[in-house]
């Protein structure tokens, strides 16, 4: 005999069912770890020294009744001391505050069987296994690596070994702030040699501009 799919809080909008089953499954185990529900939004928060860490419940713009009720999950580490760091060093403000961030379906190793389409539909799946599973994915792997990019050598060791060399700038940055200029030079030295082998067309002048910049910082270290 095959079991009954167990769905919960269906006579709830999409929104409020998607937040109750948060608070209900995931909400216990991130309290332990010092992580508070925002009542404002569906996102988890908690503060690591000098890094936010955030976890966010991004809901599918369809989600209707108990046709459509999806989401999916964005994690994201941001540090305004590196806002207020940039514009002490070089007179103006980052892009943004974001050291970097992802989605859970960007991520290798973030597998589950209860995806469809990249997203979580609770009007698909068994809803307790679905939170379950994913409460396992946040803990297991999603949590591990805010804390891995939530130190600065750490950080710029994952943007380069991930090939983001959109993030040249911060990657060069955070090596200085963790006072590695050594590696902030070799790195910036590698992604500049990548750039100047593609054709131009392909990077955008925004890139040469922010490693001329931090060239001219560099001159201290020389």
């Amino acid at each position: 005999m095959f079991k009954r799919k167990k769905f919960k809080y269906t006579e709830l909008s999409p929104r409020d069912r998607i937040r109750k089953l948060i608070e209900e499954f995931v909400e216990p185990e991130m309290t332990k770890l010092g992580f508070k529900l925002l009542k404002s939004e569906l996102t988890f928060k908690r503060k690591i020294g000098e890094f936010t860490q955030e976890i966010h419940f991004s809901k599918n713009r369809w989600n209707f009744g108990n046709t459509v009720v999806s989401f999916w999950i964005i994690l994201s580490v941001k540090s305004n001391f590196y806002v207020k760091w940039h514009e002490k060093t070089y007179g103006f403000k980052p892009m943004n505050e974001f050291v970097d961030s992802w989605y859970d379906n960007d991520i290798k190793t973030w597998n589950s069987k209860f995806w469809d389409g990249g997203h979580y539909d609770l009007t698909k799946f068994d809803n307790v296994k679905l939170m379950t599973d994913l409460t396992k994915n946040i803990l297991n792997i999603g949590v591990p690596i805010l804390n891995k990019i939530s130190d600065w050598e750490s950080a710029a060791d994952y943007l380069f070994k991930e090939e983001r060399w959109i993030h040249a700038a911060k990657i060069f940055d955070f090596y200085i702030i963790s006072n590695q200029p050594r590696k902030a030079i070799e790195t910036q030295t590698l992604i500049e040699k990548y750039f100047k082998e593609l054709d131009i067309k392909d990077v955008p002048k925004e890139r040469f501009e922010e490693i001329q910049i931090r060239k001219d910082y560099l001159q201290q270290y020389l």
